[in-house]
């Protein structure tokens, strides 16, 4: 007997709406999010840069570095990037076969612009920021014979022992324990498998930002305050074993009932603070803190039983994480500068009031967890005194696991489907090498980072006056 789950039960979606953080559409599973430093620069160096923060990204970076700039400047990034968003696409729990999609920018999109101009102790800045985009699709279907359409690689699937009523009596088991316990009784052991999708998810943050920073002595303070705009659309369209209709659910920043096509833009206004202290040219120390944005982004769901109409189920809110840090800046000669940076990245933040879309689910408390990150960063800078000064760069990062993972009991059907969807998945480690060229009112860089699932390729330039 076969019976199919999914981590949406439409049914239970029709009812009045709750207030909640987010949810666990499918669309957002495995979905990576990564919030470096601005710059060149920054990035060919691990993105190691709170306790160096010597150019106008520091405005976004570590504000209070803001006062070592001597002179107006411009500064504009343009970035390129290749990310994949993993879904579990076959297996039996908890033996999941995971698949990677591949989510590109389109372009070289213009990530980071500033305005810099300083006085004696006193400095303030105008910049505009991207930190997130992502923009793909993915599927969860059976692969089958080109030929024949035989099944070659089916969906997810896992087993349960039930009682007399279906109910699960323990967590899943093994495929031959199945078959063991339905020799003794046909009806003691069921198959679950999930329904096939179609996902695609487009999420945009922008920042636009005014710092000031002030110096005293040999320490410097600098805040920001930042209108930050979110833009998304998560889509998970579902479909029967036989590709019949199924259900929508979408989580979006526009009201998807008035059919409109381009999804408006949520705004919060936020907080950055930082200090540096430069005891000497040779080491310096500074840190951050910088607040998470909250985003209206209700829940919606289509089905048979709402007549294909969209019904609003929760209004939901995308919560970004707070982000705080430390770093150190060493130039044991005056050519080379060492940088490391310890950055705490409050993931959690996503599951604040978190609400499932699975009424079963919903009634477990901490069902999904985000796992705070502690990233650290290690990087250097090293330049050749030439004619036209340049310099090379180099760098490395650990990114812990923080992607939304179901943490809760087994005991039904619905939270075996929520694991095999939303499992833990691994840290990352990534890898940047970087380089630039200097004259005294110009500058280029030019860096590329990559990890197993990212490939970031950045190119700024800044103009001094």
């Amino acid at each position: 007997m076969r019976r199919f789950v999914f981590a949406a039960i439409v049914c239970t979606l029709i009812a009045l709406p709750l207030a909640a953080q987010n949810t666990d559409i499918e669309s957002l599973s495995g979905l990576q999010f990564n919030f470096g430093n601005p710059g060149a620069r920054s990035l060919g160096m691990g993105g190691a840069f709170l306790g160096l923060a010597d150019d106008a990204s520091a405005a976004e970076a570590n504000p209070a570095g803001l006062t070592i700039l001597r002179k107006p400047e411009i500064t504009l990034e343009g970035r390129n990037y290749q990310e994949q968003q993993v879904f579990t696409t076959s297996g039996t729990f908890p033996d999941l076969q995971r698949t990677a999609f591949t989510h590109y920018s389109q372009r070289i999109d213009a990530t980071f612009a500033s305005v810099v101009y300083p006085f004696k102790h006193f400095t303030i800045g105008a910049y505009y920021h991207e930190p997130l985009r992502n923009e793909g699709t993915g599927q969860v279907v059976p692969v089958r014979n080109e030929f024949t359409g035989e099944v070659k690689t089916d969906v997810p699937n896992f087993f349960l022992p039930v009682d007399a009523n279906g109910n699960a009596t323990g967590g899943p088991i093994s495929s031959a324990q199945c078959q063991a316990l339905r020799q003794k009784d046909p009806f003691s052991c069921l198959e679950y498998t999930v329904l096939p999708f179609l996902s695609a998810v487009k999420i945009q943050e922008r920042t636009l930002g005014v710092a000031a920073a002030f110096q005293i002595g040999k320490f410097s303070f600098g805040a920001t305050a930042r209108q930050q705009r979110f833009n998304e659309t998560a889509f998970t369209f579902r479909v029967t074993p036989q590709f019949d209709f199924s259900s929508i659910s979408v989580q979006a920043t526009s009201d998807i009932r008035k059919n409109t096509d381009v999804a408006k833009d949520e705004s919060d206004i936020t907080f950055a603070g930082g200090f540096k202290w430069a005891p000497n040219d040779k080491f310096s120390i500074g840190g951050v803190y910088k607040q998470g944005a909250k985003f209206a982004a209700p829940t919606f769901v289509a089905s048979e039983q709402t007549n294909f109409e969209y019904v609003k189920a929760f209004d939901t809110t995308f919560h970004m994480p707070d982000v705080y840090g430390a770093g150190v800046s060493f130039r044991p000669i005056p050519v080379l500068t060492i940088n490391a940076d310890a950055v705490r990245v409050k993931y959690s933040n996503l599951t604040d009031n978190f609400v499932s879309i699975n009424a079963v689910v919903r009634n477990i408390d901490k069902a999904y967890t985000a796992d705070d990150a502690l990233e650290i960063h290690l990087g250097g800078e090293y330049f050749f005194s030439t004619k036209i000064p340049f310099a090379l760069r180099a760098g490395a990062w650990r990114d812990p696991q923080h992607t939304l993972r179901y943490s809760g009991p087994l005991t039904s059907s619905a939270a075996v489907g929520a694991a095999v969807l939303f499992p833990k998945t691994k840290a990352l480690t990534h890898y940047s090498v970087g380089a630039g060229v200097a004259w005294p009112r110009f500058q280029i860089d030019a860096a590329y980072d990559r990890s197993e699932l990212f490939k970031v390729a950045s190119i700024s330039m800044v103009t001094r006056f």
